[in-house]
């Protein structure tokens, strides 16, 4: 396995080194914001972003067990989140080690259901369910309004397991979702990064199962499906990972470094599943008969960029219905980094009210 031992058990050298880390912390991110008008990927943004993605960088160039440690479990950061968002947390124990999460009530009419991003090693991050409630208000708020259940899975790290278990689980999650009442055309997917990853396996399975995984059986078309920043390309090199590595929210070497550990598991002839810019294009003829309508979205300055274009331009050859932008500066899971940093309304990125506007006229359909 990539990291020997158990989930966030640390070495003697981590154990050692993250007090120093912590320690370093504060200074590291008062000269990044002391230096950040005179630096281009920094001097257009307010300071809470300038602090917010020098935080998430800071803390994914820390070993995988120490930002395990950091961060907890998934089931941490939501009991957490739902803490201060004044929510009772509703947890459903799926069986194989699976959980649905809910965000506020849970419901079987209309359901997003959101796959988290961290690498396959990493549980979601407090601001990305923030975001995800701010969605479902704004929904309900909206005129003609609609009532949304936010479902967020609880899947299986690394080192516990690795590829196909995040998949089998997904699978799980979506049947139980439609066993509990609800038709396709009201669920709609989201994930970023690996999360994003997760979908297009999901969405590919349901076409080609993949061995050892039951197959994800369909009685119409998911509504939707929102793939953030989407880790499309695990051995990612060149072209935009070079270009925006100094400036995104994860460097092009940690994109690489996890690409590679998350592979060791999964067989050369599924590789496809996992890294869908190399799957053989003919794998997504008929994806109109799985989800209804795609959107993918990335950051001018991130280094996936180029990966998630190539990926989406080549969607769109084989599903009618795909939408693909690139938010103009923007990074790695722009939106999310908008909530860590605590932004006021007004001030959120070009991608926060479009795809809350995707998702209702998908509800609204």
């Amino acid at each position: 396995m990539p990291i020997p031992g158990r989930y966030a058990q640390l070495s003697w050298f981590d154990a050692i080194t993250l007090p120093y880390h912590i320690l370093k912390l504060p200074f590291t991110l008062l000269t990044t914001l002391l230096a950040s008008p005179f630096v281009a990927h920094n001097k257009h943004k307010p300071w809470r972003r300038v602090l917010a993605d020098r935080f998430f960088r800071y803390v994914a160039g820390l070993s995988i067990p120490q930002g395990q440690k950091l961060i907890g479990t998934t089931e941490d950061v939501y009991l957490k989140t739902m803490s201060h968002l004044g929510l009772s947390p509703v947890i459903e124990d799926l069986g194989h080690d699976a959980k649905l999460l809910w965000i506020g009530p849970k419901r079987t009419d209309r359901v997003l259901l959101y796959l988290h991003g961290g690498a396959y090693f990493l549980p979601p991050v407090e601001a990305a369910l923030q975001c995800w409630r701010y969605v479902q208000n704004k929904l309900k708020s909206q005129a003609n309004g609609v009532d949304v259940g936010v479902a967020v899975l609880k899947y299986t790290l690394l080192p516990e397991a690795g590829f196909p278990t995040p998949l089998r689980q997904t699978v799980l999650a979506i049947e139980h979702l439609l066993a509990s009442g609800l038709h396709p055309s009201g669920l709609q997917l989201t994930g970023d990064s690996a999360g994003g990853n997760l979908i297009i396996q999901a969405l590919l399975h349901a076409l080609h199962p993949v061995d050892g995984v039951p197959p994800l059986k369909l009685p119409a078309p998911i509504r939707g499906a929102y793939t953030i920043s989407p880790w499309v390309s695990l051995a990612g090199e060149g072209g935009s990972h070079l270009e925006n590595s100094h400036a995104d929210m994860i460097s092009a070497q940690n994109l690489q470094f996890w690409g590679a550990l998350v592979l060791v598991d999964v067989p050369v002839a599924q590789r496809g599943y996992v890294e869908a810019v190399h799957a053989p294009e003919a794998w997504f003829d008929g994806m109109e008969r799985v989800v209804e309508r795609v959107l993918i979205t990335a950051g001018g300055a991130e280094c996936l960029r180029d990966d998630i274009v190539r990926f989406g331009e080549m969607l769109k050859k084989h599903h009618p219905k795909v939408d693909l932008v690139v938010q103009n500066r923007g990074v790695h899971n722009d939106m999310f980094m908008d909530f860590l940093a605590g932004l006021p309304e007004d001030q959120l990125g070009e991608l926060t009210p479009m795809f809350i506007q995707w998702f209702a006229e998908g509800y609204k359909a």
